[in-house]
């Protein structure tokens, strides 16, 4: 017996109320605690919507050669469930590669002789002594990709509540709720897909 569906109750779907992206400016702080390739990977995580991981296993070089080349880059290691997908690179994306670039030292952005975990804790040890977490870079950038989309805040930021959320959009942006019931499907499902993933409900936790 499966408790919730064989009793017709439906999965419950999360809708934060708090923004849980990073601010600029703890953003900045943070990178003047933590070491320069630590920062590296942080502007990569909020330029490109990257997981830690995903983070740490790019080939900025080859990267950078793609995005400016093609204006996106190809995702492979460290995705996951193995799944390839391609981030648009804006400018800040291309900036945060260049860096990352002239850091990495070997085929990654995990330090050349170095093992892939060592790594890992001592990234994550930094972030704790600076006060951050990781994944608040990848709400950073859902929440930018948002209105880079739609041309409106997304609804965490503007402090829409879910019921009121398509009544405000059409209000901002002079459009009726019809228009603005599109333009916000279309852009949660983008965002979920250069998250990683397909289903619109991924991108309603980080968007509200």
């Amino acid at each position: 017996v499966r408790p919730g569906r064989d009793c017709g109750i439906q999965p419950r779907r999360y809708i934060p109320t708090e923004n849980k992206s990073m601010p600029d400016s703890t953003h900045q702080t943070a990178q003047r605690i933590v070491d320069e390739r630590v920062s590296a990977l942080l502007d990569l995580q909020r330029t490109l919507g990257l997981r830690f991981k995903e983070s740490c296993l790019l080939n900025a070089k080859l990267a950078l050669r793609e995005a400016r080349k093609h204006g996106r880059v190809t995702l492979r290691a460290g995705t996951k469930g193995g799944k390839r997908r391609t981030v648009p690179c804006r400018p800040v994306a291309i900036t945060a590669l260049e860096r990352a670039a002239a850091i990495q030292d070997g085929k990654s952005m995990v330090p050349n002789g170095q093992y892939y975990f060592k790594f890992r804790r001592e990234c994550y040890e930094q972030a704790r002594l600076a006060g951050i977490g990781f994944h608040s870079e990848r709400h950073q950038f859902a929440n930018d990709r948002y209105t880079e989309i739609t041309g409106a805040p997304a609804p965490v930021n503007a402090g829409w509540s879910r019921r009121e959320r398509l009544a405000n959009l059409s209000e901002f942006l002079n459009i009726s709720e019809d228009e603005a019931r599109v333009i916000d499907r279309e852009a949660r499902l983008k965002i979920s897909i250069e998250l990683g993933h397909n289903r619109i409900g991924i991108s309603n936790a980080y968007l509200g």
